[in-house]
């Protein structure tokens, strides 16, 4: 069973409405002004980001194997901010693969974004957004390439943005809402 349905499954939780979710929160976070300039483009990215990582289980132990190879095909996961620049480092002196460029860009804006109180103290974000920046760069071709190259322009305010949406979640969790 993947992950996906097991969370639908067992939670009630589907693509749509992780979707949502992100999009409303990133909407609230960032207020209406800023929204309506990215929401037709990279603020529904974002927000699928956030989703993709909310549905996916994963195994930091296996991350971190020497033995974890996915395919060319197949979306890497990072376990770290370190482990994204090594594979970086990699990709500058071999053979560019643009899927693992978008997903190490995705990781970099959840790592140095959403979870940026976290890391700030163990990693120069600076440095991470600029290397985030040049992974979609890298990302940007085919059918892909528009999206991939706008959020490498934002780069920098996407992570502010994830930033802003973390700090929103934590001060609003004890809220309760009424929906009428």
């Amino acid at each position: 069973m993947s992950s996906t349905n097991y969370f639908d499954e067992l939670y009630g939780v589907t693509e749509e409405r992780a979707l949502n979710f992100w999009a409303s929160h990133l909407h609230e976070a960032i207020g209406s002004e800023q929204w309506s300039q990215i929401s037709d483009s990279t603020g529904v990215y974002l927000a699928s980001v956030l989703g993709h990582f909310c549905l996916q289980s994963v195994d930091r132990t296996e991350l971190l194997s020497s033995d974890y190879n996915p395919g060319d095909h197949e979306f890497r996961q990072f376990a770290d901010l370190t482990q994204i620049a090594e594979l970086m480092m990699r990709q500058l002196t071999s053979a560019k693969n643009p899927l693992w460029m978008e997903s190490a860009g995705a990781h970099i804006l959840l790592y140095a974004g959403f979870f940026q109180t976290q890391n700030k103290h163990r990693h120069n974000i600076n440095f991470y957004s600029a290397m985030g920046k040049e992974c979609y760069l890298m990302a940007a071709v085919g059918k892909r390439e528009k999206m991939m190259k706008r959020v490498a322009t934002g780069f920098n305010q996407y992570l502010t943005h994830l930033a802003d949406l973390h700090q929103h979640l934590r001060e609003s969790r004890y809220l309760i809402r009424m929906d009428n």
